[in-house]
């Protein structure tokens, strides 16, 4: 029986999650090489989500490269990502009748400012990010520490993530997976796991 529904942010509550299509895009917009800044972009956002770095020298190692305004990629990377409302608006519903948490691999800066915009802590009964917990999917541990602090049982839960490879440790817990592709999709199969909605 499901008790508990575990959201991925990037992808699935953002309305965008590949961050390489927006490298390559600000990078031709200020003339930089697109290879190059993609490379920097990476490397900077596996440090900073996992807090080696801080969200400050991710945004400014990412704009002294291309030498633009560190505040204002900042604001054009949010706006590219935006808010998936219907997906939000549908674990509103859920909450209803389960435990819901948030679990994500993103930089701190970037995504407490959404969590505080959108009163996610209102909704989401747990929220779990990798700058955090210093881990990052798909290492187990933070599925793990997901789960431990619902207070459910692997098996009492589905996980819903946009990324192919953050599947496996979900599932090899034992929780119901759901590779994300839109609203439809989503809602057909978690009324196949036997969710309400």
């Amino acid at each position: 029986m499901i008790k508990a529904v575990i959201f991925d942010f990037g992808g699935v509550l953002s309305l965008k999650g590949s961050l390489l299509y927006f490298g390559e895009f600000y990078a031709k917009k200020f003339g930089g090489s697109p290879e190059e800044f993609k490379k920097l972009l990476l490397d900077n956002w596996f440090k900073a989500r996992v807090n080696e770095i801080s969200s400050k020298e991710f945004w400014e190692n990412l704009a002294g490269f291309l030498k633009a305004d560190a505040k204002a990629m900042r604001k054009e990377f949010m706006e590219f990502f935006g808010f998936n409302q219907e997906i939000f608006q549908l674990a509103k519903e859920l909450k209803k009748s389960y435990k819901l948490a948030m679990l994500s691999n993103h930089i701190e800066d970037w995504l407490e400012e959404v969590i505080e915009e959108e009163k996610m802590r209102e909704v989401f009964d747990v929220i779990v990010t990798s700058y955090e917990s210093k881990l990052a999917k798909p290492d187990p541990a933070i599925y793990k520490e997901t789960v431990e602090k619902l207070g459910v049982k692997p098996e009492e839960c589905v996980y819903i993530d946009d990324i192919e490879k953050n599947i496996p440790p979900a599932e090899e817990m034992g929780m119901k997976a759901i590779r994300f592709k839109d609203l439809k999709q989503l809602k057909k199969e978690l009324k196949e796991l036997g969710v309400k909605i």
